[in-house]
């Protein structure tokens, strides 16, 4: 756990003292607060709708929340393979598992810290005496926490495939577009049945539109974006430890 931590704090510096990382951040939070206009534009004065839309159903959340993650990780072990540090740090006495998990988690925080503000626009609905609903608020976060968490793995997982910062990030912002796309494509595709049902169930958008944005918690979603988190990190160790022995 000590190593974990010290790891752990390693990831956040290097994060935290990153100029890209606030060039993300300025990013960020120009498309949130776009998105949160555009939230309350199409709303007509409905609490709940701008809220859903806020955090769930508008494009600008989704170009978010797709297009983050892919910056936030691709410099992790890629960077550190180009710079020659990686080597340093495996020849520390950590365990490859340790490595991936403290690079995904100060992902993961860093994420966090960019969708802190967003509450601010929340705050916003409730001094004008328009009460946003405290589950579906929670429920909302929930589905993003969940759904960053899945795209983060992945993000990790292109990154120490290989040494190169623009491929990690196009490989996996190619994946996550894939992810959320595939689902649409096949559900306006008829005749495909087994295959329609399977993919829909992955659906990130259906996801939110059916239970997040709702404020609703399928214990069902849960075990799948925990797994398929879980299962991808796996995966990024495994890749990891196999270019320790090359």
């Amino acid at each position: 756990m000590r190593r974990l931590t010290t790891l752990l704090w390693r990831e956040l510096e290097s994060l935290f003292f990153s100029p890209l990382a606030y060039i993300v951040l300025t990013v960020f939070l120009v498309l949130s607060g776009f998105s949160f206009a555009y939230a309350l534009a199409a709303s007509a004065g409905s609490v709940h709708v701008t809220v859903t839309t806020f955090l769930g159903d508008g494009p600008l959340f989704w170009v978010c929340l797709v297009m983050v993650p892919p910056l936030i990780t691709m410099r992790l072990v890629s960077e550190e393979r180009r710079s020659g540090t990686l080597e340093v740090l495996l020849t520390a006495p950590v365990r490859d598992g340790e490595v991936i998990t403290a690079k995904f988690l100060g992902a993961l925080l860093f994420q966090a810290f960019l969708w802190v503000p967003t509450l601010l626009y929340l705050a916003i609905i409730r001094r004008y005496g328009a009460v946003p609903d405290g589950g579906q608020l929670f429920t909302s976060y929930l589905g993003i926490a969940l759904t960053s968490g899945l795209l983060t793995s992945v993000g990790v997982l292109f990154s120490t495939r290989t040494g190169n910062q623009i491929v990690a990030a196009v490989s996996a912002l190619t994946f996550n577009l894939l992810f959320i796309l595939l689902p649409a494509v096949v559900s306006q595709s008829p005749g495909l049945g087994v295959l329609e049902r399977g993919v829909s169930g992955i659906s990130m958008t259906r996801h939110f539109s059916e239970s997040f944005s709702q404020g609703l918690v399928d214990s069902g979603l849960l075990v799948w974006y925990l797994s398929a988190t879980a299962g991808v990190l796996v995966m990024a160790t495994r890749s990891l430890e196999a270019r320790r022995w090359r």
